[in-house]
């Protein structure tokens, strides 16, 4: 399910495309990642699916890897503060910008502060190891890139002139990569204790 938490990627570059073909010029620094599913946006439909089943990959994939992580409690609590991270995001695509911005908002700041928050404990946990340097890396950058945003919001005059969406992003990236390569390198010893056992098979 993590693995496939690349699909935001897939859906966001379609809908930006989708943004041209109805001559409507989309930024990727200035505009914001919600203004896609915007219901006054072509296909918005399209983006706020994706959205939905953004956050059901995220929660349900932390409920299926807990048999993952040892059975501590600040291993339950990263398991616990991406599930919170996966409902907020299915709050986001259930509230588009247009049609109730305060839930949207909040449910988008839930999301950010929980998912980055997660990886910055995972990381701390496992600051040792080159993954979890990795990992506490990937979420100081999305919780500062957050703070900066939060900055942002709260001066409408600095919001018009700043790249507000290429700020957005780099809170909103960090996760869902982290998400795809975790998931990624979870499959390795899978394929590689059928790869023996098919061989074992055929010895």
């Amino acid at each position: 399910m993590w693995l496939f938490c690349c699909q935001f990627f897939v859906v966001e570059e379609l809908m930006r495309l989708v943004w041209f073909t109805h001559n409507k010029n989309y930024s990727m620094t200035g505009n914001w990642i919600s203004d896609l599913g915007a219901v006054s946006s072509p296909l918005h439909w399209i983006m706020n699916a994706s959205l939905v089943l953004q956050g059901v990959l995220i929660a349900g994939g932390a409920v299926l890897v807990r048999a993952f992580f040892p059975a501590r409690w600040w291993y339950w609590l990263v398991l616990l503060l991406l599930v919170v991270s996966g409902v907020a995001m299915v709050v986001v695509g259930l509230y588009p910008e247009d049609v109730d911005i305060q839930t949207h908002g909040l449910a988008a700041l839930y999301h950010l502060q929980a998912g980055n928050g997660a990886l910055v404990l995972l990381g701390l946990i496992r600051i040792r190891r080159s993954k979890g340097q990795i990992t506490l890396a990937a979420g100081a950058v999305g919780l500062a890139a957050l703070q900066l945003l939060t900055y942002i919001n709260a001066h409408p005059t600095i919001a018009v002139a700043s790249d507000a969406g290429l700020i957005e992003r780099i809170a909103v990236y960090p996760l869902p990569l982290w998400l795809t390569w975790t998931g990624w390198l979870m499959l390795r010893p899978v394929r590689t204790k059928r790869a023996e056992s098919q061989y074992a098979k055929t010895a």
